[in-house]
């Protein structure tokens, strides 16, 4: 997954950028609309949510999963998303769609 975020974000448009510590990814920003306070990007494959750490260690994808960012209301502790709000009740405010 890790792979494909970094071709995405040297070769495509939308331009994609995240940042990585020795313990998480994190997408920070795509097309100029930044993880905020209130807002950040979630990835979900096949429908499940992609927390940062998985993304450290690693998530396998396919040409038959399907790739989903949205941007949604998150609470964070200290910066750090701490719980995302992805019921059906709460419209993503933008979406960027993958299908590998």
């Amino acid at each position: 997954m890790l792979l494909l975020l970094a071709e995405l974000s040297q070769k495509e448009n939308p331009s994609i950028r995240f940042i990585s510590t020795n313990k998480t990814e994190e997408i920070m920003e795509i097309n100029s609309v930044r993880n905020s306070w209130k807002e950040g990007w979630v990835i979900y494959i096949n429908g499940e949510v992609v927390n940062s750490v998985e993304l450290k260690l690693g998530v396998r994808v396919g040409m038959e999963d399907k790739i989903e960012i949205k941007l949604i209301p998150v609470e964070r502790v200290f910066g750090r998303p701490m719980s995302q709000n992805g019921s059906p009740n709460v419209k993503p405010k933008r979406y960027f769609n993958y299908l590998s």
